[in-house]
């Protein structure tokens, strides 16, 4: 048993502490996800079924455990970073242990996140990791490309506008100040913009010098900017998923409806836009998002100004329209990075990924188009 493995049983006989011996009183199967689009840490499915009926009542089956340990996948993507890359996953597994830890109680209509079963940081490198409910089986997420459909953008909107009301409702019960972005400091910023510069070398005849272009949405102050446009727009702020992308947002396989959110490990304090850019500018085409983004914002909007009475609504729709523009280069600088890993990994022939080689390149190049229509609206800007 390797040495990662060797942590998965010590984290299931703590979730199961109140079980004698829970590897023999529970047959339990420990199974190693590989997912290529869940590049970040090694995952396991554990399946538990107890032997007897003595302990039936104990059984929370399947679990879903993450350990802060660069997957293969990361490695083949960014060979040269594995330390750096390290320290990063141990800071990010932090905070979405602390996310869970500080709202596993409360319930968000229509913004569903997995149960919370155990989390050690890697302070404690021999216990590190997180365990949660899993969904296989039930939700599934779906791929960059084609992306999200009509109604699924719908759907996220309406959960958004749900989770961002709650948020704004209870904000003196939460602690929204523990959430700053500090994750994302200069040292990141630079990591981003670096990372991204890639994206250049990589399709020279397409891209040659239009990530530098662009430099600015990489300002190493872009948090402190974005909060201030913020408060001088007179928005409030909200807890962010920071990450929200297609591979983390889990979908009922039967009913099409959104089954979770999942990967709360950029989660931070931030403006009610910043998730609903993330969405448009990487789950839609270039033609859908410039088409349709008035319309989906009016549709969180519509849905946002239902959870208040007519007199206690926090913004006016022109505030939101400005806040999408105000934040546009920000989030956009985590999207272009994000595109720039996505097209290395469609184009790698060696990652175990389903798709044939004609398919694999024709996804590349729609994240392609995607990351060239977010340069052409930031240089516009």
């Amino acid at each position: 048993m390797s040495e990662v493995a060797e942590v998965v049983p010590k984290i299931i006989e703590k979730i199961f502490s109140e079980v004698p011996e829970p590897f023999k009183n529970f047959n339990i199967i420990i199974k190693p996800l590989e997912n290529s689009r869940s590049f970040w840490s090694e995952c396991y499915q554990i399946i538990v079924k107890s032997n007897s009926e003595e302990f039936e009542n104990r059984v929370v089956s399947p679990l879903f455990v993450k350990i802060p340990r660069i997957s293969a996948v990361n490695l083949a993507c960014d060979p040269d970073n594995a330390e750096e890359n390290t320290q990063i996953l141990q800071a990010l597994t932090a905070r979405e242990i602390q996310f869970y830890k500080d709202f596993k109680t409360i319930h968000f209509p229509g913004f569903p996140f997995p149960r919370f079963y155990y989390g050690e940081s890697f302070e404690n490198e021999s216990m590190a990791g997180l365990a949660c409910e899993d969904f296989s089986g039930i939700g599934a997420s779906i791929d960059f490309v084609p992306g999200l459909d009509e109604d699924q953008t719908l759907q996220l909107m309406e959960s958004l506008a749900q989770f961002h009301a709650k948020t704004i409702q209870i904000s003196g019960e939460i602690p929204l100040d523990n959430y700053t972005n500090d994750l994302y400091d200069q040292k990141w910023m630079r990591m981003l913009y670096n990372d991204t510069l890639e994206f250049e070398k990589l399709v020279p005849e397409k891209l040659a010098g239009r990530i530098q272009a662009v430099k600015h949405a990489f300002d190493e102050d872009s948090v402190q900017k974005s909060d201030e446009l913020n408060r001088e727009l007179g928005m409030p702020f909200v807890i962010v998923h920071n990450d929200l992308n297609t591979s983390n947002i889990l979908w009922n396989i039967e009913t099409g409806r959104i089954q979770a959110f999942i990967d709360f490990q950029h989660v931070s304090k931030g403006a009610v836009t910043h998730d609903i850019i993330r969405i448009f500018c990487l789950g839609l085409s270039v033609k859908n998002r410039k088409e349709n983004t008035d319309r989906y914002l009016q549709h969180y909007y519509d849905v946002f100004k239902q959870q208040f009475p007519d007199s206690k609504i926090p913004f006016t729709f022109d505030q939101l329209k400005q806040s999408y523009s105000d934040h546009f280069n920000y989030v956009n600088a985590t999207s272009l990075f994000s595109l720039t890993y996505y097209y290395k990994m469609y184009k790698d022939e060696t990652l175990d990924m389903k798709d044939e080689s004609k398919e694999r390149e024709e996804k590349a190049e729609e994240i392609l188009s995607r990351a060239i229509g977010i340069l052409d609206d930031i240089i516009m800007q």
